[in-house]
């Protein structure tokens, strides 16, 4: 481990005990003899900087970014309870954060580095710190000014609706609870999401999600999201460490949505996750990044199905402060 602005050494952890109460705190159970398998993988982290950084400007560096992603599978008496690829950074940024507020609660820059047979052939790597209050300087900027620009045009205001005008199937007689994005799907959606869509049990998938946007009429600034159809995506990038739409998949969707003729817009995506839901495991860093840079609209969603065996979950989650947050989903007849 290494600390502070310079990363100056500051002794060894064993990886086994820390991985072990993160998985069991994510996957709510206790994980006696359980075994962790970790394979490492010769592949950059996504973030330039290889680091991970979460609210409060707590940040942990890879410093042996060579081994910039990993596979993990956790497996209990011959089950397989949890398998998913993940950056280095992410994953054991989340898992030493607990750890390392025990061994210094007010320190928020750290970095580690993986040791171990083979490690070394990686070698450790100092990031340089960033500079602060500095200003950026164009040299040889061109006299002349803009000939011109182009700018967006904010799209008009959706139009006002209530859940109930939606169909949803909100309990109760008073109104639903307010959240900033909700999301409304007819039912015969939601068996696709949850039994019928034939989703592969080996390798992760996803697509876009079409629908019509509504504002809230008890509280216009909220968006309600009545979900149509799931359209799988084509012309995409795909291994078992991401999963990349590209230029071409857009215009493929835009074609399908004009050949619907319904109206609808591209309100968000979706991808499935081949293990059983857990407490704190929704999406990944990854997953967080490519919603934030390739979908911008503050009402477009993701749609995360879990697959574990016969059994799967699905959950939304809409843009937040820096990141993700759930966003609660009705059916409607």
């Amino acid at each position: 481990m290494f600390r502070g602005a310079d990363l100056v050494p500051a002794g060894r952890v064993p990886l086994e005990p820390v991985l072990r109460r993160f998985f069991e705190s994510q996957l709510d159970q206790t994980l006696s003899g359980a075994r962790i398998q970790l394979l490492f993988l010769p592949e950059r982290e996504p973030s330039p900087s290889g680091s991970f950084e979460t609210t409060g400007e707590f940040s942990i560096a890879n410093l042996r970014p060579r081994y910039g992603h990993v596979q993990v599978r956790v497996k209990l008496d011959g089950e397989v309870l949890y398998q998913h690829p993940h950056p280095v950074s992410e994953l054991l940024g989340r898992a030493l954060r607990d750890t390392l507020a025990e061994l210094a609660p007010d320190e928020r820059r750290w970095g580690f580095g993986l040791h171990g047979p083979n490690f070394e052939r990686g070698p450790l790597v100092r990031p340089a710190p960033q500079m602060e209050h500095g200003v950026q300087i164009e040299v040889g900027a061109h006299p002349r000014g803009r000939v011109f620009q182009l700018e967006e045009l904010p799209p008009p205001d959706p139009p006002l609706r209530t859940l109930a005008e939606l169909g949803a199937d909100v309990p109760g007689d008073g109104p639903a609870p307010a959240a900033p994005v909700s999301v409304v799907l007819p039912q015969s959606l939601y068996e696709s999401f949850v039994a019928t869509h034939p989703f592969s049990s080996e390798v992760e998938e996803g697509g876009f999600l079409a629908g019509r946007v509504f504002r809230d009429i008890s509280g216009p600034e909220r968006h309600l999201i009545e979900l149509t159809a799931i359209i799988p995506a084509q012309r995409t990038g795909a291994s078992m460490l991401s999963f990349t739409f590209t230029g071409e998949s857009f215009l493929r969707v835009g074609e399908s949505l004009a050949a619907r003729r319904e109206g609808e817009q591209l309100v968000g995506w979706y991808h499935t996750h081949l293990f059983a839901p857990g407490g704190g495991l929704g999406l990944s860093s990854v997953d967080v990044r490519l919603h934030r840079t390739t979908f911008q609209r503050p009402w477009q969603v993701a749609a995360l199905v879990n697959i574990s065996g016969d059994r799967r979950v699905l959950r939304f989650y809409r843009r937040s402060d820096g990141g993700m947050a759930p966003a609660p989903y009705w059916t409607a007849p």
